[in-house]
């Protein structure tokens, strides 16, 4: 029993000496904004980690404000030459889903660079309790000759940060950055856009494109609530991004022919007359893989789809320009893109950023207003 005592002690001394060797620091306490991924980052939140400011909360559905306080899209930016880094934080929901691990609702993703500039991924140990934990390390960069590298910090997708600390060794220096001053790319969409169903929060198809453009891209996914409303629309307006995207069909289907084509028109009319000269990009329905099995669904994508082309050829013939599309044929649904028929699995986020970077690096170099028509998309 003794024996038994001493060793417990021991441990307990070690880990009392590892947690004392961290120095810690709070995002909140940084003396400026350092969240990269919002807009009108220089606005009050209820908590920092809220992707919309406090004054829309009365303005906008509460179910569009409650999935607002996930953090997906968010990101921390920071330097060290920390060989241990370590993230605690708290949350205020469930940590996973029936059909998406805890580590893509709940977890985080740290990326850094090596000396010439490439992506470099950290493994880490990770528990979720009532305080999560992931650390990292030791870091010990393979095509780096310096210790002191700046690191990108991804939040949780679908869970609502509370708290949140950022532990290195002690004596090491840090430093928060400053969110970029890019016009961002502003996502407007579903649970797709949000992140469901990645693994982690880095492979969700808008943080794949941040990292690939090297530029903010802001998720407003809304999971199951993306229906084009104008409270949101004229949230979107008052950013000035360098592109929108609209990729709302597959909450969208349920609305009923005409008045879907109506709601489409309508809300990018309502963008257009804020933001008459910024990109939009309106994304097809990405289709369902089951649907050769299922006429339910088979209907479902041919009525997003042609409700979708028939809004297009509208705005067209009212001489709205400055349009661009992401087809059916683009992102090139397939099952294995899928984790139960709707929802993306890596493999599909990865397709879906594949689809975005081919169409946004060339929206992107030429400028804003020009209309581009490609081939129709499948309707049957």
């Amino acid at each position: 029993m003794k024996k038994y005592l001493l060793i417990l002690s021991a441990i307990l001394i070690s880990v009392l000496c590892q947690a004392q060797q961290l120095e810690w620091y709070n995002p909140e306490k940084a003396g400026f904004n350092v969240m990269q991924g919002q807009i009108l980052p220089s606005e009050q939140r209820e908590c920092i980690y809220h992707r919309l400011p406090v004054r829309f909360k009365d303005s906008i559905r509460s179910r569009v404000w409650n999935l607002s306080k996930m953090s997906a899209g968010e990101t921390i930016c920071f330097s060290t030459d920390s060989r241990t880094i370590k993230v605690k934080y708290t949350l205020s929901r469930g940590h996973s889903m029936a059909h998406m691990p805890a580590t893509g609702v709940s977890g985080m993703d740290l990326y850094t660079r090596d000396k010439d500039g490439k992506e470099v991924w950290l493994k880490a140990n990770y528990s979720f309790k009532d305080t999560c934990v992931y650390t990292y390390g030791p870091i010990e960069l393979e095509n780096s000759d310096d210790r002191y590298h700046s690191y990108t910090l991804y939040l949780p997708l679908y869970n609502e940060v509370s708290f949140l600390e950022i532990g290195v060794d002690e004596g090491a220096k840090f430093r928060f950055e400053t969110p970029s001053q890019s016009r961002p790319v502003v996502a407007y969409g579903t649970s797709i856009c949000q992140g469901a169903c990645a693994s982690r929060p880095a492979m969700a198809w808008t943080n794949i494109l941040q990292r690939r453009l090297d530029r903010t891209v802001v998720n407003l996914g809304f999971s199951g609530n993306c229906m084009m409303e104008k409270e949101v629309i004229d949230i979107l307006a008052e950013v000035d991004a360098a592109v929108y995207i609209f990729d709302g069909m597959p909450n969208l289907f349920t609305v009923p022919a005409p008045a879907l084509q109506d709601t489409l028109v309508k809300a990018v009319r309502r963008l257009r007359e804020k933001r008459p000269d910024t990109p939009i990009v309106l994304t097809d329905h990405c289709g369902y893989p089951h649907g050769k099995a299922v006429k339910k669904a088979r209907e479902e994508e041919k009525h997003a789809l042609e409700s979708l082309e028939a809004a297009y050829r509208q705005l067209l013939d009212e001489g709205i320009d400055g349009m661009y599309r992401l087809r059916y044929e683009d992102i090139g649904m397939q099952a294995e893109m899928t984790v139960e028929g709707i929802h993306m699995s890596d493999y599909g986020m990865t397709a879906y950023a594949d689809a975005y970077e081919r169409l946004l690096k060339k929206i992107l170099k030429k400028s804003p207003g020009r209309t581009v028509v490609s081939k129709r998309s499948r309707t049957n």
